[in-house]
């Protein structure tokens, strides 16, 4: 999930934790760089999920997490120019142990339940990816390449959910498309 930089990551943070335990999800260990040479690391176990936000305020910052489900998961903070976003890593034997349309589209479900309570400029859900599209240009890249699996692009009280030529392993094909999804935000 991608912001614009000027929202609170703290609590952006804690209201993405919040959704993560109702959904059986622990964190169990936090690590970040106290420089951006990435040379002095710290690395902390986490008891009830409880985050000081400090850890936030450091460099490539990284969650393990557990769960019924996904059991071993990261979520990254990756920082850039005028944007920040959450990455959340599954291991690739979780997707490909699991039924690949199936774990895609409870994971498109998830971004869509989040999206209610914390409105993203948008989300990407594929294999390997990065945040390196600044919000402003997500639309443009779409249009020359067809490289994520799924694609939600917030719109205040919609979402625009983009399908690519693959699933998220990569590998197995589906019909590109688009979809319009209304969306009613809690406040």
């Amino acid at each position: 999930m991608v912001f614009y930089d000027d929202i609170h990551l703290t609590t952006t943070f804690h209201q993405l934790i919040d959704y993560l335990t109702k959904k059986g999800m622990s964190i169990t260990k936090v690590k970040f760089s106290q420089d951006a040479n990435g040379e002095a690391w710290i690395e902390h176990d986490v008891k009830e999920n409880k985050i000081k936000n400090n850890y936030l305020e450091g460099y490539y910052t990284e969650f393990e997490l557990t769960g019924t489900c996904l059991k071993h998961t990261t979520i990254n903070i990756q920082k850039e120019a005028g944007f920040v976003g959450f990455v959340l890593y599954l291991k690739w034997t979780e997707v490909v142990s699991h039924d690949v349309v199936r774990i895609q589209q409870e994971i498109e479900q998830c971004l869509v339940e989040l999206y209610h309570t914390l409105p993203f400029e948008y989300a990407f859900i594929g294999h390997e990816m990065e945040v390196e599209l600044h919000p402003d240009d997500v639309e443009k890249s779409l249009q020359e390449h067809h490289a994520f699996p799924v694609v939600l692009i917030g719109k205040g009280d919609y979402l625009v959910i983009f399908y690519g030529d693959t699933l998220i392993d990569g590998l197995t094909t589906q019909e590109r498309g688009k979809k319009y999804l209304m969306v009613k935000r809690e406040q």
